[in-house]
């Protein structure tokens, strides 16, 4: 069928009035606190995604969902590792005392001296790394008036959610693990060493990350392909490195499923019981002892005998 030109003209006004409309529907409607008229805007219950050139952030996660009052629990280190992180790690790992979350890392690298500090405190304590996002729901790490004046330890509630990034220092924290839990990211780059400076004297990068993938376990042939120049990592080297120590899934050990049965992970926490209410006594409380009755008694002002 042939359009008349004009009248082609004339519907020229409608596209953008639809594509206006097609974005307002697709955005989610939620109602605000007051309950009042629906405002437009992102669902509230997961936090946005922690910016690279942010510190990183060093807080406990609980999972939700169906675990009710056993859940996993791990730590969340997003951001950008800086020579302060490892004094973040430090309190944490100082708080749990003997419990061994896993570390879930969503990091694109940062200090090499801090990264190396940290994977050896992870290694002292012998826990899992884990590359994922954490997601917050509800108070969120980085909300200011959440985490001003939060002790250290306390549990901000979430899910992990993938691919994570973990990049450059990152992965000499990943390094650190006894299980390393990298298969399934989507693209990483080991740096070449030259590429770092180092804060210790009399020491280089290249010495310091060699002795440290030694330590840790790592292949030793990871060392020569990364001497010049970075190496794009896959699926496939991570695993033939080492970086990566099997094809688990992060749901594998922050699932609220790994939780249930009669052996649950060693992650899964349970909630602190509450606290009961007061008792009240059963026994009846003691009567005050009372005077002696006497067989006086007092008429018109006297006292006579009974």
């Amino acid at each position: 069928m042939l359009f008349n030109p004009v009248f082609r003209l004339s519907l020229a006004w409608l596209a953008p009035v639809l594509a206006l409309l097609a974005s307002s529907f697709s955005s989610p409607l939620l109602a605000n606190d007051s309950g009042g008229v629906p405002e437009l805007r992102m669902a509230e219950t997961v936090a946005p995604v922690v910016p690279a050139d942010q510190p990183m952030m060093v807080v406990r996660m609980r999972g939700t969902g169906r675990c009710g009052s056993l859940c996993p629990e791990w730590i969340m280190a997003q951001g950008l590792i800086t020579p302060n992180t490892p004094e973040r790690f430090r309190l944490l790992l100082r708080q749990m005392g003997h419990e061994k979350l896993p570390v879930v890392l969503d990091s694109p690298g940062g200090d090499l001296d801090a990264a190396l500090d940290i994977g050896r405190m992870i290694r002292a304590k012998g826990l899992t790394t884990i590359i994922g996002r954490s997601e917050a729901q509800g108070c969120a790490p980085r909300d200011a008036a959440c985490h001003k004046g939060r002790p250290v330890g306390l549990v901000y509630k979430g899910f992990v959610s993938t691919p994570g990034v973990c990049a450059n220092a990152c992965l000499l924290v990943l390094a650190a693990g006894t299980q390393r839990i990298g298969y399934w990211i989507t693209e990483s780059a080991f740096p070449a060493p030259d590429s770092y400076k180092t804060s210790k004297a009399g020491s280089d990068a290249a010495t310091l990350i060699g002795d440290y993938l030694a330590d840790m376990g790592i292949s030793p042939g990871l060392m020569p392909r990364v001497r010049r120049s970075s190496l794009p990592l896959d699926r496939a080297e991570m695993l033939h490195f080492g970086l990566s120590t099997g094809r688990q899934r992060v749901e594998d050990f922050t699932g609220s499923s790994i939780c249930a049965g009669a052996r649950p992970a060693a992650n899964c926490v349970a909630l602190a019981p509450a606290k009961p209410p007061a008792r009240m006594s059963a026994t009846a409380p003691a009567r005050k002892p009372t005077m002696p009755r006497t067989n006086r008694v007092i008429i018109w002002g006297g006292i006579e005998d009974m």
